[in-house]
């Protein structure tokens, strides 16, 4: 993911580049060319800083009543009270979290799932844990 976020801002940072170098060299002689720059580099600074945020501040957080998932400025929270399961995934160490018909799929350290678990079940009990186990491969390419 890391990687990716660098990727998104090497390309904005050659997207704002390009868009001045055309600017320099060529000017603005459309009324086109005056909305395309412009709002290419805005585009841009606003990937990278998108990409900032979400590197410096992505997060989990328990509290009493509520379970926030933050990944830059994008938050989103959900009542503790509302998850009905919570299921781990044997595979990929993934943690499935089911608000009702919703879900969220968390990608946690490995050693911090039961940690995250334990603190939403220790808000409420009601919850469901379950987890999935891992299928014989040998017999699926049988």
């Amino acid at each position: 993911m890391i990687v990716l976020a660098i990727a998104a801002m090497l390309l904005s940072v050659a997207g704002i580049v390009v868009s001045v170098f055309r600017i320099i060299k060529f000017g603005i002689r459309e009324f086109s060319d005056a909305l395309t720059n412009p709002f290419l580099i805005l585009i841009c600074l606003f990937c990278i800083v998108l990409m900032i945020s979400i590197l410096a501040k992505s997060q989990y957080i328990v509290d009493g009543t509520h379970y926030t998932t933050q990944f830059g400025f994008i938050k989103s929270s959900f009542l503790i009270a509302d998850i009905t399961a919570i299921v781990l995934d044997s595979d990929t160490k993934k943690l499935t979290v089911y608000v009702g018909e919703e879900f969220t799929v968390l990608s946690l350290n490995e050693a911090w799932n039961e940690e995250f678990v334990r603190a939403l079940l220790d808000a409420n009990p009601e919850i469901e844990y379950s987890f999935t186990l891992a299928e014989n491969k040998d017999k699926d390419e049988k």
